[in-house]
Order: C-alpha cells, then sequence, then structure tokens
C-alpha cells in the first residue's frame, strides 16, 4: 500500500515513520468517511422536511416519491459504473470527480423553484453519490485488511448507518429552524474537509486495466430500472393499474433486464459482472443486501410521514424518533467490529443482526394510529441493530472473497442491488399509500394528490386522516417481511471463510510478482 510511506527497509529502523504513514492512513480514512456520509445524508436529511417541501412547492405524493427515487435511481446506476471505473483508474482521482458533481447537484437542488427542477438535480445528485459510496468503499479496502477492517467498522458501518437514518434527526432540527432548502447546503463543508485530507494523505498506485467502459449495459440497466419505477409511480394516476399501459410499460421493462443479462453475459469488461453471483459467499451476501436496502430507505421515509401525519409530530419531532434507530447503529456496528477484529468470527453476528431485521419488520407491520410510542421506538431499535450489524459486515464479505482486479466490481454488485431494492422499494410503496390516499372513501381532504398538513384539518378529518395513513403505512412492511425471511436463511447459509490479513493493495501486487 502506498500512501505517501518510507521504503520496507527504512520503516524498520525508523518507527516515527511506521508511526506517521499510520497517521496518514486514518487521516485517509477520515477524508473517506467523510465522502461516504456525503451519500449518505444526502438521501435522508431531506425526508423530515419532504412534506413541509411538498406542501410550499405546490406537489402531491407522486412528486414526493419521485424526490426520492430519482436520487435513488441514478445512484443505483451509477454505483456499478463507478465500481468498474474503479478497476480501471485511480481511485483518488475518480472520489475527487464525485464529491465535485456531488457538491454541483446539491448547490442547485437547494436553489430549486419547483418541484420538477428539484427532481431533476436530485437525479444528478445521486450520481455523484453512487461515487461516493462506490469508490469511498474500495478506497476503505486499498487501506485497511478484511480482518484489520474489523477494527473500524464501527466506525464504517456507523457513519453509513448514522448518516443514513440520523439524517432525518438533523434534518429535522434543520427545516424547522432553517428551512428545507439548507438541507442541501449540509454537505458542502464534508466535501471540503474530505478533498483537503484526501488530497494531503492519499497517493495511491492506480489499477492496471483496459478502459473499456460497457455503455450497452448502461444503457439497458437504466432503461429497465428507469421505466419499472416510472410505472410505479404513475399506475393508478394516470392511468390504471389493469390496463394497456401498465402491460406495455411491464413488457419493456422485463425485455431490458433479460438484454441486460445477455448483454452482460457477452462483453469484454461487463457493467454488472455476473460471474461473481456464482460465488456462493457474493451471492448470499446480494440476497441480504436486498432485504437491507427495503428496510434501511423504507423506514425513514415512510415513519416520517407515520410521525408527522399518523402522529401529528412536527419534522424535528419526528427525527428524534428515528434517533433511536440511528444510535442503535452506531452502538451495534461499534461493539461488533472490536469483538470480530480480535476473534476473526463474524458469522454468529450476522445472523442475530438477521434476526433482529426480521423481528423488528415483523413489528413495524402491527402499527396503528394509537400503537405506543415506546413500542415504535422498541422496533426502530431492532431494525439500528440490524443495520450496524450487517451494513458494514456483507461488504466486508464481498471484498473478501472477490479477486484483486474485480474488487470494485464485487463492492459495486451487492451495493447496486442493495439501493435498486430500496429505490424499487420506495417507488412500489409510495405508489401504494398515493393510490390508497387517493381511492380512500369517507376521509375528506385525503382523497386529493396532496401531502395533508393535519394541523390544517378539522378535528374530525384530522382523525380520519391519521387513521388512514396508519393503517397503510403498518401494511407497507407486511411486504417486507418475506425479504427480511429471506436474509435470515442467506446469512445462516453463508460460508464461514476466514477474512484476509493483506489489503487490496498488497494482493493487487502479490498478483504481480513472478512466480
Amino acid at each position: 500500500m502506498s500512501i505517501r510511506q518510507e521504503p520496507p527497509a527504512a520503516r524498520a529502523d525508523a518507527p516515527d515513520s511506521e508511526e506517521i504513514t499510520r497517521r496518514r492512513m486514518l487521516i485517509a480514512m477520515v477524508g473517506t468517511l467523510l465522502g461516504i456520509v456525503l451519500s449518505a445524508l444526502a438521501s435522508t436529511t431531506i425526508l423530515t422536511s419532504l412534506p413541509v417541501m411538498m406542501n410550499e412547492l405546490g406537489a402531491g405524493q407522486t412528486a414526493y416519491t419521485w424526490v426520492i427515487t430519482a436520487n435513488l435511481l441514478t445512484t443505483t446506476v451509477s454505483l456499478a459504473i463507478w465500481g468498474k471505473l474503479c478497476d480501471l483508474f485511480s481511485h483518488t482521482r475518480l472520489m475527487f470527480a464525485a464529491i465535485g458533481v456531488f457538491v454541483v447537484a446539491s448547490l442547485c437542488a437547494g436553489l430549486s423553484p419547483t418541484a420538477e427542477a428539484l427532481i431533476g438535480f436530485r437525479a444528478v445528485q445521486g450520481i455523484g453519490a453512487g461515487g461516493l459510496i462506490s469508490v469511498g468503499s474500495v478506497l476503505l479496502a486499498d487501506l485497511v485488511s478484511p480482518r484489520e477492517r474489523g477494527k473500524y467498522a464501527g466506525v464504517i458501518g456507523g457513519v453509513i448507518g448514522v448518516g443514513t437514518m440520523g439524517g432525518p434527526v438533523l434534518g429535522g432540527f434543520i427545516t424547522d429552524g432553517l428551512g428545507w432548502r439548507w438541507n442541501f447546503y449540509l454537505g458542502i463543508p464534508f466535501a471540503v474537509a474530505s478533498v483537503i485530507l484526501l488530497h494531503r494523505t492519499l497517493n495511491l498506485p492506480s489499477p492496471r486495466g483496459s478502459a473499456r467502459i460497457d455503455w450497452a449495459g448502461v444503457v439497458l440497466v437504466t432503461a429497465s430500472a428507469g421505466v419499472l419505477m416510472t410505472w410505479v409511480s404513475v399506475a393508478g394516476h394516470m392511468f390504471p393499474w389493469w390496463s394497456w399501459h401498465s402491460v406495455a410499460m411491464v413488457t419493456a421493462a422485463l425485455g431490458f433486464a433479460v438484454a441486460t443479462i445477455v448483454v452482460e453475459r457477452r462483453v469484454f469488461e461487463p457493467l454488472i459482472p455476473l460471474g461473481l453471483l456464482t460465488d456462493p459467499t457474493i451471492s448470499r451476501v446480494v440476497i441480504t443486501n436486498v432485504s437491507l436496502g427495503v428496510t434501511m430507505l423504507s423506514v425513514p421515509a415512510f415513519m416520517s410521514q407515520y410521525f408527522q401525519i399518523s402522529r401529528g409530530m412536527s419534522p424535528s419531532a419526528s427525527g428524534s424518533m428515528i434517533l433511536a434507530m440511528s444510535a442503535s447503529t452506531f452502538v451495534a456496528s461499534t461493539v461488533l467490529g472490536q469483538v470480530i477484529s480480535r476473534t476473526g468470527r463474524w458469522k454468529p453476528w450476522v445472523i442475530v443482526g438477521s434476526a433482529f431485521l426480521l423481528s423488528a419488520t415483523v413489528g413495524l407491520a402491527t402499527l396503528t394510529s394509537t400503537t405506543p410510542l415506546v413500542l415504535v421506538g422498541g422496533y426502530l431499535v431492532g431494525v439500528g441493530i440490524a443495520v450496524g450489524t450487517l451494513m458494514s459486515n456483507m461488504q466486508i464479505l464481498a471484498q473478501n472473497s472477490a479477486p484483486p482486479d474485480k474488487l470494485g466490481a464485487a463492492t459495486a454488485l451487492p451495493a447496486f442491488f442493495r439501493q435498486l431494492s430500496g429505490t424499487l422499494a420506495v417507488s412500489v410503496l409510495g405508489a401504494v399509500i398515493a393510490a390508497r390516499v387517493t381511492g380512500a372513501s369517507g376521509a375528506a381532504g385525503a382523497t386529493r394528490d396532496t401531502v395533508p398538513d393535519v394541523a390544517e384539518l378539522p378535528e374530525h378529518v384530522r382523525q380520519a386522516v391519521q387513521t388512514l395513513y396508519a393503517d397503510i403505512i403498518g401494511d407497507l412492511f407486511l411486504w417486507c417481511i418475506p425479504l427480511a425471511a429471506a436474509a435470515f436463511f442467506a446469512t445462516a447459509l453463508l460460508p464461514n471463510r476466514p477474512l484476509r490479513t493483506s489489503t487490496a493493495v498488497q494482493q493487487r501486487a502479490e498478483t504481480l510478482l513472478p512466480e
């Protein structure tokens, strides 16, 4: 590994140089984590402000969903692209490029005059976020071995988990104090700090690869996911769910998906290397990540509506309720990271984490407008423990099983499916809410395509709206139970492989040594 360090011979006689190298590695890790937290904050800080945002911009439930899904769609597709680029080009320069795209898009999103403009800039922001997630994860693999990474799993998982699920807490306070637009400016200081730290510390060798980008795969993956998400967002509003429009869009999405598989099996440098899925560890990690993605994105997105609409809370109070989930994520990730690093035993803990995921999902499916808040908080703590246990460890296991020349793709592949499942889930579940609210009878004021401000509704209407949203959101989590059960069985069947003790840079160097 090259982080502006001294040669091995010099370091053997110079403990001070070794300490300097270690300090630079830690600084580089902080810079990388700052970049990763940017992507997490982008997805979640606006969640508690979305009801306020949509009300101010005069938009409805469809726009509410697309502000989230436009960002998630481009994040998902770009994850695979950035991952492939990591196998070809300098990781440091790619990180700088991702940060640049993210910052410019965030500034423009904060200045958006309409919901349509906001959705467009959120899509561009997602491209940068995809790079931050994918390239940042590869940089961490460059810096620390899978076995040693357990020591930092608390930091890595805590940063991502707290950023993902603690974002609504911060976003709620920002919305109440400064206004929703300031949520988009929040990440700029993190970006500046990340660039400065990485520029001063990292000087990693570039991967040796042929610069062949699978543009056909890019187009087909984007088309397949985009058409499917568009269908679930507009069906039931622009045309009936069961109509020739729906048939045509679903057929097109499936056709693009089949074409993607055909192309990816034949191209020299596939965007999504399907061969990696034959590895029993990576395939089971993908299954677990699908459920994890649905839960991580759906819980903050729709629990914000539950707290604000069904329970009449303010954005900041809503975010505070989700704080329990964020805190448990950090604690679980920190404690288990140290335990796994010392013992090398990871499998029992990921099984426990998936058990928490399943039980918490079952609990959320029982929500009503009168469920005790202490009980709701307990369910959120269970989700947080699951995320803290599984988030970093699933990524480490995929990287631990990948060959050095496919590290970028192996890192991006589980993340791609995690983001894709979460994106589709938010889109599908958001469409279900919109359809059921629009079609509900006897709840005056809840049948139009707008996100209601319950504080402005008459008492009898407010109670009906609160009950309606609580019942719908509770029913949504019933759909997540089978995925959580699949994740539990997938983690139980993971091969119990030992974690490697060399970094990705060292592994690539070893492959270049003569026999």
